[in-house]
């Protein structure tokens, strides 16, 4: 059995109809760290796969979407008082988990509250002006990125009742406004294959 690499360290994955894509690099990414699906009332059996292959997770009732699925974990989360970090990655199969060494060694120098992964290539092009926008505004790139690195402790201080339908840029909005320590990093992502 390997050992998990940070104890403090928790990976937060929501998930949707997304077992093709999990079974890619799931099981490798729980050898090394701390792993919660939130899976988000999935039709494709996500819940039986991670339950047979022993994948920490939790399962919706009903399909909340990708925002309401990211409290609920968040929440879950905060009643373990051993996590110190969260980091957040989609399902997909696009984020590198590689990356999360960089996210560590960034925030081991830094000690910040949250760390931002900026793509090397957007998906869309609202995405790209999003991203210039914010940067103009407030020195930091792409929001929209589903992978960051949150520090629990500050997370405990947001409401999540307070915020908008925009759940990624509104929570790092908040972050932000509270003047809590963020910064980008870069990252690299993979090509999203779907099922065939």
């Amino acid at each position: 059995m390997h050992k998990k690499k940070y104890h403090s360290l928790i990976v937060l994955i929501p998930s949707f109809n997304e077992l093709h894509n999990l079974k890619k690099f799931i099981i490798k990414l729980n050898k090394y760290y701390k792993v919660l699906i939130v899976d988000d009332c999935s039709s494709d059996n996500s819940s039986i796969w991670l339950r047979k292959n022993k994948i920490n997770f939790i399962k919706n009732k009903f399909n909340l979407g990708y925002e309401q699925s990211l409290i609920k974990g968040f929440k879950y989360i905060i009643r373990n008082r051993k996590i110190k970090k969260i980091i957040t990655m989609d399902a997909d199969g696009q984020h590198n988990f590689q990356n999360i060494e960089n996210f560590m060694k960034l925030d081991k120098k830094n000690k910040l509250d949250l760390i931002v992964g900026q793509r090397n290539k957007k998906n869309r092009q609202i995405e790209k002006i999003i991203s210039n926008i914010f940067y103009t505004k407030f020195r930091l790139k792409d929001p929209l990125t589903g992978f960051k690195m949150y520090n629990l402790d500050k997370l405990k201080k947001i409401n999540f009742t307070k915020l908008k339908n925009l759940f990624l840029v509104d929570l790092l909005l908040e972050f932000i406004k509270k003047g809590f320590k963020v910064k980008n990093v870069s990252i690299k992502i993979n090509k999203r294959t779907d099922q065939d």
